[in-house]
């Protein structure tokens, strides 16, 4: 902190360096103001408030609805009489909140001076409770975030959030059902914790409960690739090897994206004397099992391995956050569709769907489908008693796939 310090003529100011994307809209390089003390531990403290919220001003100007909430919060706890100097025309709280508030969008200054004043309460001012209490994982807890922080630019205050406007947000997101449902779901369980803790009216009925989100009319969009069409995607992306081999893969076994980019060396193995891959990294239950090689693959997983510069078939992605590796390989395959002209309808988990197809069209018992694909079973005497279904015939069934 001292090097946010600067001594002029016996008195202790603060400064800080204005990030270059800002410059233009401060007109300055350097934020700097007067301490109005001589004693450097005092100045120290004073410096420490005022470089915290010129930094949250920062993430502010750039449109960060939590920063601006926080800043306003933050200002709402300062004395509301003191003054630096007697004969200021208002308190230094008055002062700050002024300043800060002249440097955002004109739109944003009622919420502002609201939660500022203490006449409004910031959205996410229990989010950090709220995570500390939640019982999830971290990505849920981090996809949770992300969807909070976007429904406090719609309402940046508790006090906005009434019922119809919900419901107009929700019926203005054009997002798929499922995704409205789980990201409208953190939400709600944000509200039952602001309940639980008095933030909001206990009794009153939770905004964000009962949206009738109904699913499109023609239900899952989604289509699958034609055999041709997937002809044309490994011809097309043979000068991107890895992503080719990713594509055939996905074919042979109509595994999951990222099930396929956890794959490693010693998950090639056999089952019941027959060439297998071990898919133990999946999204669900259902998902872990025991895929056998299609003849047509044998020769690719064979290099793939011996290839391999970190133990994985997929060589050399990096994890995001939460450990995914096909981030890059999921933009790279949807680059390559666009270019040969497939629309939104058609993504990398459309090749899922061609081999679940091809297994209807050839009447693959839909238990030896699940198996291969890893789907939960529907049924009680399939899904709750069979140990399921043999490797041979798994691979019977494999076999059916033909390019």
């Amino acid at each position: 902190m001292v090097s946010y310090l600067l001594l002029i003529h016996n008195v202790y100011y603060a400064r800080l360096s204005i990030p270059k994307a800002l410059q233009a809209h401060y007109g300055l390089t350097v934020l700097k103001r007067s301490l109005k003390t001589s004693d450097k531990k005092i100045a120290k403290a004073k410096a420490l408030e005022l470089i915290s919220h010129w930094k949250l001003g920062f993430e502010a100007l750039k449109g960060s609805a939590e920063a601006t909430q926080k800043l306003a919060a933050d200002l709402s706890l300062m004395n509301d009489k003191y003054k630096t100097q007697d004969h200021a025309p208002m308190s230094d709280k008055d002062a700050a909140i002024d300043y800060h508030a002249q440097e955002l969008d004109e739109k944003d200054h009622k919420v502002f001076y609201d939660i500022a004043l203490g006449r409004a309460t910031p959205f996410l001012l229990h989010l950090d409770g709220f995570m500390n209490q939640w019982q999830v994982t971290k990505k849920t807890k981090d996809m949770a975030t992300t969807v909070l922080k976007r429904v406090a630019i719609i309402f940046p205050s508790l006090e906005q959030v009434k019922r119809p406007l919900v419901m107009k947000m929700v019926q203005e997101d054009t997002r798929a059902p499922k995704t409205k449902q789980k990201d409208y779901g953190f939400v709600r369980q944000y509200w039952i914790y602001l309940q639980d803790i008095n933030a909001v009216d206990f009794e009153s009925t939770n905004p964000f409960s009962n949206l009738r989100i109904k699913d499109k009319p023609n239900g899952n969009t989604r289509k699958e690739f034609s055999v041709q069409e997937i002809k044309k995607l490994i011809e097309e992306s043979k000068g991107d090897p890895i992503l080719c081999s990713l594509i055939q893969l996905a074919c042979y076994t109509g595994a999951r994206l990222e099930e396929l980019c956890q794959l490693k060396r010693n998950d090639v193995t056999t089952e019941d004397g027959i060439p297998s891959l071990y898919i133990r990294e999946a999204k669900t239950k259902a998902g872990v099992r025991i895929v056998p090689i299609h003849p047509c693959l044998k020769i690719l997983i064979k290099k793939l391995a011996k290839d391999s510069n970190d133990d994985y078939l997929i060589t050399d992605q990096n994890n995001d956050t939460h450990g995914k590796r096909s981030n890059a390989l999921g933009k790279r395959f949807n680059r390559l569709k666009v270019k040969l002209g497939f629309g939104g309808d058609k993504v990398f988990h459309s090749i899922r769907k061609t081999v679940i197809t091809i297994f209807e069209n050839h009447r693959i018992p839909e238990g030896v489908s699940a198996d291969i694909v890893g789907h939960e079973k529907k049924t009680m005497t399939y899904g709750l008693y069979s140990g399921g279904s043999g490797a041979k015939l798994k691979l019977n069934a494999i076999k059916k796939i033909c390019l």
